[in-house]
């Protein structure tokens, strides 16, 4: 068994929020000394070559459900997004993920404050016990987390939750596989043989400018206005939280 790093959860500039391209996330992955970036685009299938830079890519996505997000992990085919229809029911969403080859893993489940256990009676394949932006609401988002892992038996992963290749590696989970390929990864993590790291929390500066990059997207002036002032908060917010 040889130890091989992955993020688990990575957005490219595919995501109405993401500000990197695909190649910029794998040379920042392997600048951080990761083996493998799962790209969990939001409601998207990005298609993803099997390697970039010497950086496996694990294909994926993240779903918005009705109880929160869910990541899909090492699927072998695009989830259908159209039969699942918007803000489905989570129980669907695993579903789906699970009908395309992937497994299903529970994303930041308590970055809001006041979320409790109940809100997740589903089947899930595991749980982001290790979120590098989770804490930005709620201080104590990743300990929550990784308590209701531990309670429900899922196994526990990390991920940066980067939207621009700065935050790459912020987080990420350490798999005890058998060689460095997606099927061996994937083993690995559906047996439980991986651990969640927190290397960094994300500035709050990070979800400012991934902020204003939706807006931007989107266009009109009031949004614009909001995702400045929101920008200029979270500067605000790392001076004095350092």
């Amino acid at each position: 068994m040889t130890t091989y790093y992955a993020d688990l959860h990575v957005h490219t500039a595919a995501s109405p929020d993401g500000r990197s391209s695909l190649e910029a996330l794998a040379a920042a992955g392997a600048r951080a000394g990761l083996q493998a970036l799962a790209i969990t685009d939001h409601d998207l299938c990005t298609p993803v070559p099997l390697e970039i830079g010497g950086v496996l890519l694990i294909p994926g996505c993240e779903i918005s459900t009705r109880a929160g997000h869910i990541t899909g992990l090492f699927l072998t085919e695009p989830v259908d997004f159209a039969a699942l229809g918007h803000l489905p029911e989570p129980e669907a969403a695993v579903a789906a993920i699970r009908k395309a080859g992937g497994l299903a893993v529970l994303a930041h489940p308590f970055q809001r404050a006041g979320r409790s256990e109940a809100d997740y009676a589903f089947p899930l394949d595991g749980a982001e016990a290790v979120n590098a932006r989770a804490c930005f609401k709620n201080p104590a988002a990743n300990e929550q987390a990784a308590v209701f892992a531990a309670k429900r038996s899922l196994v526990p992963v990390g991920g940066s939750d980067a939207h621009d290749a700065k935050e790459v590696g912020n987080a990420c989970t350490a798999l005890e596989a058998q060689a460095l390929t997606l099927p061996a990864l994937r083993e690995a993590l559906a047996a439980g043989r991986c651990a969640p790291i927190l290397r960094r929390h994300t500035p709050h500066i990070r979800k400012g400018l991934s902020q204003w990059t939706k807006a931007r997207r989107r266009g009109g002036a009031y949004g614009l206005c909001r995702a400045a002032a929101y920008v200029g908060y979270c500067a605000i917010l790392d001076i004095f939280r350092r």
